[in-house]
C-alpha cells in the first residue's frame, strides 16, 4: 500500500541533501517519500540486508553504518548535508546522532524523541543549543489527533487554515448523502460553500474533475468556510455525535498524552493488562476509571458499559488487538471507534471494517518531518496523514504565473488543483473565474512528486 502524507505549510520550495538514520518503517517511509520529491537522500542503518533489498527497489541510496560514528556519516557526505533526520527505535542514538551530524557540518537536524520531558525547559533549550532544530514526539503528535477527532468525529480528517479562517475536512459519504450518483460538476450549491479538492476510493487518490461521479463510501476532501460547515456535514449524509463516554484500550504513552489533554471533560474508562502502567495511570489521573484486564476481554467491557459507549479508542501496541476491539466495539453499538495501527499492511484492512479514524506513529513523524522540505516562514506548520497527496498553503508573488491569468485559464496540471485561498485574512473558496492576486496564500492539493509543477506556477 502507498501511504500519503498530507502537509500544509507556508513554504517556498528547496531541493536538499537529506540523511536519514534508522532504516525501520519510519526512516523507509520518509525516505521513500522524500525520493519520490527528487531529494538527494541517503538512508543509514545497521540491518545490510535490508538496506541492500531498499537500494536495489528503491531510489536512494542506502549506507550500512553506524549513526553516531563520525566517520561513517562523513563518508555519507554529512558535511553538505542540508537536513539530518535520526528516526531510529533508540532516543538516546537519535540526539546523539543529531548533534554529531551538526557538529560535522549538517544544516538543519531532526531527531525522534520518546521522553516528553524534552520539550519543555530547560532540556528543549539545550537540546537546541547543541544543534537538534527539531524534536519529534510521536506520542503527542498522536494525542494531538486523536483530540481532534473527538472534537470532529463525523470526519476523517479535519485542518484549520489559516487560524481556522478556512476549513479542510475528509469525509466520508454515507449511503444518506445527497452527492450519491452526482458528477461533481451537479453537486455544487448555489450558492456554492464547499470545492472538493481531492477524493479516495478504496486505495486510490485521485484530483477528481467536473465529471467524476461520486460513490456511496468514497472520502471527499472538501475546502469549506467555517460558517457553512454544519451544511457540509447535512449534504455528507454524515453526524456529529455528542462524547461522554470514552473507552481507550490500552494505557501507554499515547493514552497518558491524550488523558492530560481531556481527562476532565468526559467519562473516561482506561483498561490496561499491566497493573504497574494501571497504578500510574490511576495515580495521575484520579477523575478517571482504570481496569486491570486485557484489551479483548469482553465480559469486563460489558460489565464497563460498553453498550452504552460513545466512543472506543484502541490504543494498545498491538494492530491485531486494536482491529478486533474495534469490531467488538462495533457490534455492541459503539457509533465511533479509533484505532492504533502501526503494521502498514492492517491499514487497508481496517479501512475495510469501518473503523473511523485509523492514527500511525510512524506516519505522523513522516509527516512532520517533511515539513523541512521547505524553507517556511513560520514554524506553525500543520501536517495530516492521507494517502499519496500534498497540501501545500502558498503565498502568490507578483510576477508569478498564478496571479497572470483566472484559474480556469491557468491549464493545470490534472494532478494539481486550487482549493481555496486566504485573501486579507479571509478564507474564499476557488472558483473558475477566481483570479489569484499577489499576497493571497493559496491552498493548493497535489499528488506526491508534483511539487516542481507546483513550484513553476508559484515561481
Amino acid at each position: 500500500m502507498t501511504i500519503f502524507t498530507v502537509n500544509i505549510i507556508e513554504a517556498r520550495f528547496v531541493l536538499m541533501k537529506i540523511i536519514i538514520a534508522g532504516d525501520g518503517d519510519t526512516g523507509t517511509h520518509l525516505a521513500n517519500t522524500l525520493s519520490i520529491e527528487n531529494q538527494d537522500i541517503v538512508l543509514i542503518g545497521t540491518d545490510s540486508s535490508r538496506l541492500s533489498e531498499l537500494e536495489a527497489s528503491c531510489n536512494f541510496i542506502t549506507y550500512s553504518g553506524n549513526a553516531v560514528s563520525a566517520s561513517d556519516l562523513k563518508c555519507c557526505g554529512i558535511s553538505d548535508t542540508d537536513l539530518f533526520v535520526a528516526v531510529t527505535k533508540d532516543e538516546n542514538i537519535n540526539i546523539v546522532s543529531a548533534q554529531i551530524a551538526k557538529s560535522c557540518g549538517a544544516g538543519r537536524c531532526v531527531a525522534r524523541i520518546d521522553n516528553p520531558e524534552f520539550l519543555g525547559s530547560p532540556s528543549k533549550e539545550i537540546l537546541c543549543n547543541s544543534g537538534i532544530d527539531m524534536l519529534i514526539y510521536p506520542e503527542r503528535l498522536a494525542a494531538d489527533e486523536i483530540v481532534d477527532f473527538i472534537n470532529h468525529n463525523w470526519v476523517r480528517d479535519w485542518f484549520d487554515v489559516h487560524q481556522g479562517e478556512l476549513i479542510v475536512a475528509g469525509v466520508k459519504i454515507g449511503s444518506g448523502s445527497s452527492l450519491i450518483g452526482k458528477k461533481l460538476r451537479d453537486a455544487v450549491s448555489v450558492p456554492r460553500f464547499f470545492h472538493v479538492s481531492a477524493l479516495k476510493r478504496t486505495d486510490d487518490i485521485m484530483i477528481p474533475r467536473g465529471d467524476t461521479e461520486i460513490m456511496t463510501g468514497d472520502i471527499l476532501y472538501f475546502s469549506v468556510l467555517p460558517e457553512n460547515v454544519s451544511d457540509l456535514c447535512d449534504i455528507c449524509g454524515a453526524r456529529q455525535n455528542r462524547i461522554d463516554k470514552i473507552i481507550i484500550t490500552g494505557g501507554g504513552r499515547i493514552t497518558e498524552n491524550l488523558l492530560s489533554y481531556i481527562c476532565s471533560g468526559y467519562d473516561i474508562t482506561v483498561i490496561d493488562s499491566d497493573p504497574e502502567r494501571c497504578c500510574y495511570i490511576a495515580s495521575r489521573f484520579p477523575k478517571i476509571t482504570v481496569v486491570n484486564t486485557k484489551a479483548n476481554d469482553v465480559a469486563t467491557l460489558r460489565d464497563e458499559g460498553i453498550g452504552h459507549c460513545d466512543m472506543f479508542l484502541a490504543l494498545t501496541g498491538s494492530s491485531e488487538k486494536n482491529i478486533v476491539s474495534c469490531m467488538v466495539a462495533r457490534e455492541h453499538g459503539v457509533e465511533r471507534t479509533l484505532a492504533r495501527i502501526e503494521d502498514l499492511q492492517y491499514i487497508p484492512e481496517a479501512e475495510s471494517l469501518c473503523i473511523d479514524k485509523i492514527i500511525n506513529k510512524k506516519l505522523l513523524n513522516v509527516s512532520k518531518i517533511l515539513n523541512t522540505l521547505v524553507e517556511t516562514d513560520f514554524d506553525e506548520a500543520q501536517c495530516m496523514l492521507l494517502d499519496h497527496a500534498e497540501i501545500i498553503k502558498l503565498t502568490a508573488h507578483t510576477g508569478s504565473r498564478i496571479v497572470s491569468r483566472p484559474i480556469s485559464q491557468l491549464s493545470l496540471p490534472h494532478d494539481i488543483t486550487i482549493g481555496g485561498l486566504i485573501r486579507n485574512g479571509k478564507g474564499l473558496l476557488a472558483e473558475g473565474c477566481t483570479q489569484i492576486e499577489p499576497g493571497d496564500h493559496v491552498l493548493v492539493f497535489c499528488q506526491i512528486g508534483s511539487l516542481p509543477k507546483v513550484e513553476r506556477l508559484f515561481r
